[in-house]
């Protein structure tokens, strides 16, 4: 239950009003750079958001990375919503104690309609920060020139823009955040972001909580085949306060691998009955994997809001 609370927390930090202290800045704000190439990151931008709203649906295996350990799951994407197994915890098989636990949450979904609409509901949620923020991220930046990579992608670096007025608090954060962004001119499409926040992210003026200046964030995506993009990369580095539980960090690395399409046909109660059937043997456990104390996995992916 505190760790549930403490990423709550987290979350809500991340995406909390910040407080307006560049005004001075706003005085004397230089000409917005690079205005030939604004044309460009605003297709970018755009081409992001449809991507957004109309994902290609596939099946990966997706590997976290914690400070405390790792974890792989079995996803299976489909219209409705996305489906997933743990099949591997700290870089061994799942424990039979841990299979059990999956196995009685996929029976859920299966059987528990409240459970399949608070599930779907969540990631309609997601979905919805993330194309906010894609939206607004040609907005929120000041960039500079862009500097001709030798694969022919364009690199910008960005800084806050202080006359960018977010419309809601998912966006907030970009008050805080510069970085690098590589574009591909052909296609229009973000190819990498590299992130970090360059001024401390409050919370509830400051009562509440913060993210601390210094924090980190990463995003790529590769052309799975032509026109069609996947995010494979996904890093969060950060450090903050929480008033309730004191000073946290969070790190989470995130990589998808062997990907490939999902059929049209395809259901979520399918895909959840796809990974019921597939259920990882624990024939490789290492004997003392089931260690009395031993942490257990997450039932659920934990999320903690990202720009997309």
């Amino acid at each position: 239950m505190r760790t549930t609370v403490l990423l709550t927390a987290v979350a809500l930090i991340v995406v909390a009003t910040l407080p307006l202290t560049l005004a001075a800045q706003a005085q004397n704000a230089p000409a917005r750079e690079s205005s030939d190439f604004m044309p460009l990151i605003a297709r970018a931008a755009s081409n992001e958001e449809r991507a957004l709203e109309s994902p290609a649906q596939f099946q990966f295996q997706e590997t976290l990375e914690w400070s405390w350990g790792t974890e792989t799951r079995t996803v299976i994407e489909t219209t409705e919503g996305r489906a997933d197994r743990i099949v591997s915890f700290r870089d061994q098989p799942v424990t039979p104690e841990q299979q059990a636990k999956q196995q009685r949450r996929l029976e859920k979904l299966l059987n528990d309609k409240d459970a399949v609409r608070e599930e779907l509901q969540d990631q309609r949620s997601e979905s919805q920060r993330r194309i906010k923020m894609v939206r607004a991220f040609p907005l929120a930046f000041i960039f500079d020139p862009a500097v001709h990579e030798a694969d022919g992608l364009l690199k910008f670096t960005f800084r806050p823009n202080p006359n960018f007025s977010p419309r809601d608090r998912e966006t907030q954060m970009y008050r805080g955040m510069e970085g690098t962004v590589w574009i591909d001119v052909t296609q229009g499409r973000i190819i990498r972001i590299e992130g970090k926040l360059v001024k401390d992210v409050s919370f509830g003026w400051g009562i509440f909580g913060k993210l601390y200046k210094g924090g980190k964030y990463e995003i790529a995506q590769t052309e799975i085949s032509h026109g069609v993009w996947r995010i494979t990369t996904l890093n969060v580095d950060v450090k903050g306060r929480v008033f309730v539980f004191g000073s946290f960090k969070f790190f989470r690395k995130e990589s998808n691998s062997h990907l490939s399409s999902t059929p049209a046909s395809m259901t979520y109660r399918h895909a959840i009955e796809i990974l019921l059937a597939e259920a990882p043997s624990d024939a490789a456990k290492p004997k003392d994997f089931a260690s009395p104390g031993a942490v257990q996995p997450p039932s659920r992916p934990l999320r903690l809001l990202s720009p997309f």
